[in-house]
């Protein structure tokens, strides 16, 4: 919390002020005061998996800890969290496909918090099972998977999808051989920019090969990949496809997810918890879970329909894209759809009866393509009874039918007598510590925040990019004539007409020193800081005359003829010579005139001069009025 929010916190509560530095202390005592909380915390995670266990009988709370002999007290290493009501609705209502992802602890003691995800009948995440470990290694890894499946269970063929993880590829080649694995498609391309570049046309044919659902179609991609840069090629083919592109994928998991996004959001979505005390954060996650089981199970009870809303959205694009192809009867339930634009060569073959299309979607999704929708059309049924029971309203029922019981609170906790669990050993890392992730060059930012990178802005003097007009190197540009609320150009008399003649050297001088003190001063710089950077003024020679003001008997004003312009004066035309204060009216004629510097420019079109006297008395200041 910054000592801002602390101190407008204080007084918008109690209407005290406080100042920066008991803010400081008070938010200093308070960090103290958690991070010794967070010590105790350890101390009752036995207390607290007991509590869970009673409360949700068929839950998985595992504690894992470092005691080298018995002298020593047990050190914390991890902690595993799988609920009942989360296991049962996964295996009773989810597709068999499981996003793992690690992210980083902000607490005190470091730490890293493995997720397993899941994929809700409505294309929503579905947390299955959290744990935290000391490090993202492969031990822990191979230990969250192994309690994982004992949970979910071996014998069903699961498909797990992750990054390129330190230690995980490992357990998956070695440890889980027989389980199908996914590689996220981002952390592929970003690996591929890294090492061999860039760019919007190498990332949409790396999505393009990744997105195709046949084999015949994937080699035509990736020979235009060969063609475009040959070292990602050669990594991409090296590759086993059956990692990362859809035309290799199995059909058990009836989603062509290609990437990670289901454990991301469930990351993002507990990041306020993941800066609190190991125990917090673990009842932050169940109170989490336990509201929104209840909260799914009440919209689905409120639900009208058979197919899922998302599905149902999904299914209306695919049935617009049908529109194009055109379906023939073959005999049966099979058709053969081919485009209707006639120098569009494609072909494919529906069998509505085995629920299958040559293009593969329909197989790989569990929806039907736009071939198959074509095909349904011309059977005339309708699309939504050819989906899979993964995306129906009884599907949704059953995986967050099961509710989450609540637990007491610490006072009513059994107590587990056993030695007392010590915080994990953490070494603090040097600098400042990152709360966001860095974002890629490409990716998506945010349209809703004003960033000070990336943007260019524009000078309104020049109309120059790179600057502004407090910083512009070009001469201010005066305000056209007839122009109200300028600070220099307003008024139409009151100057003498020897303004109008032609400036001598000095007085180019002078008038430029004004104007740069006229353009800080409009700007906010201060009169000290602007008068401070003007060079000094250059006097006239002893033997010109100074300036003799207009006796207020002449006229002021001598109109132009109606046909040339009337030229308005401007501060930096002003002659140099200025009249001095009474005081000094009596000066010997061979005595020089005093310098004269120019402190700034007022709004009200009043040009304050002060006087630099040759004694040290205090300089006189003569107010020329403008207008």
């Amino acid at each position: 919390m910054k000592l801002a929010t602390v101190i407008q916190t204080i007084q918008d509560k109690y209407m005290a002020n406080i100042s920066v530095g008991k803010a400081y202390w008070a938010r200093r005592k308070a960090r103290e005061e958690v991070h010794g909380r967070a010590i105790q915390q350890y101390a009752k995670l036995r207390d607290y998996c007991a509590e869970i266990l009673r409360a949700n009988p068929g839950s998985s709370m595992t504690i894992l800890v470092d005691r080298p002999s018995l002298t020593h007290q047990p050190r914390f290493m991890k902690m595993y969290m799988c609920l009942d009501a989360v296991k049962k609705g996964f295996l009773a209502g989810c597709r068999p496909i499981i996003g793992v992802d690690g992210c980083h602890l902000k607490g005190d003691h470091g730490q890293q918090l493995l997720v397993a995800v899941g994929r809700d009948p409505n294309d929503n995440y579905f947390s299955i099972a959290v744990a935290a470990v000391e490090a993202e290694t492969k031990d822990s890894w191979g230990w969250f998977l192994e309690m994982l499946l004992n949970d979910i269970g071996e014998s069903r063929k699961w498909i797990f999808m992750s990054d390129q993880q330190k230690g995980l590829m490992q357990i998956f080649q070695e440890a889980l051989p027989t389980l199908e694995h996914r590689l996220c498609l981002r952390h592929l391309y970003a690996n591929c920019k890294k090492a061999y570049g860039g760019g919007t046309i190498l990332r949409d044919l790396i999505l393009s090969i990744a997105k195709a659902t046949y084999v015949e179609e994937w080699e035509r991609r990736m020979n235009q990949l060969e063609e475009l840069n040959r070292d990602c090629y050669e990594k991409l083919f090296a590759l086993d496809p059956k990692l990362w592109t859809k035309s290799h994928f199995t059909f058990l998991a009836k989603s062509d997810m290609l990437m990670n996004n289901i454990s991301e959001a469930f990351n993002g979505r507990i990041l306020e918890a993941r800066d609190k005390p190991i125990l917090t954060m673990f009842e932050w996650i169940r109170c989490y879970l336990m509201t929104r089981f209840a909260e799914k199970k009440k919209k689905a009870e409120r639900y009208e329909g058979t197919l899922l809303p998302k599905p149902k959205k999904r299914l209306d694009i695919i049935a617009v894209r049908a529109m194009e192809w055109q379906a023939k009867w073959a005999g049966d339930l099979k058709y053969e759809v081919h485009h209707k634009n006639r120098m569009i060569m494609e072909r494919f073959m529906v069998d509505l009866m085995a629920g299958r299309c040559s293009c593969r979607f329909w197989g790989l999704c569990g929806m039907p393509c736009p071939h198959a929708c074509c095909a349904i059309f011309e059977k005339g049924d309708n699309p939504e009874d050819y989906c899979s029971n993964y995306y129906s309203k009884a599907a949704y029922l059953a995986t967050y039918g099961q509710s989450i019981s609540p637990i007491n609170g610490e006072n009513l906790w059994p107590k587990i007598q056993c030695d007392t669990i010590i915080p994990p050993i953490f070494r603090v890392k040097p600098g400042r510590p990152r709360m966001v992730r860095i974002r890629e060059p490409d990716e998506n930012r945010s349209q809703t925040k004003y960033r000070k990178s990336g943007t260019s802005v524009t000078c309104s003097n020049c109309g120059q990019y790179g600057h502004n007009k407090r910083l512009c190197p070009n001469p201010i540009v005066t305000a056209p004539e007839g122009t109200q609320g300028s600070d220099a150009t307003t008024g139409t008399g009151g100057v003498d007409s020897a303004a109008n003649e032609p400036a001598t050297a000095d007085e180019t001088n002078g008038s430029a020193a004004a104007a740069t003190a006229r353009s800080r001063m409009v700007k906010g710089r201060g009169r000290g800081r602007a008068a401070t950077r003007m060079p000094p003024h250059t006097p006239a020679p002893p033997s010109q005359p100074p300036h003799t003001p207009v006796p207020p008997s002449q006229p002021t004003n001598t109109h132009a003829p109606p046909s040339q312009p009337t030229t308005l004066p401007t501060p930096a035309s002003l002659p140099t010579t200025l009249p001095t204060p009474a005081s000094l009216s009596t000066a010997p004629a061979s005595q020089p005139l005093p310098k004269t510097k120019i402190f700034g420019v007022r709004r009200s079109g009043r040009l304050k001069i002060g006087v630099r006297k040759p004694t040290n008395q205090p300089p006189e200041h003569v107010d020329l009025t403008l207008d």
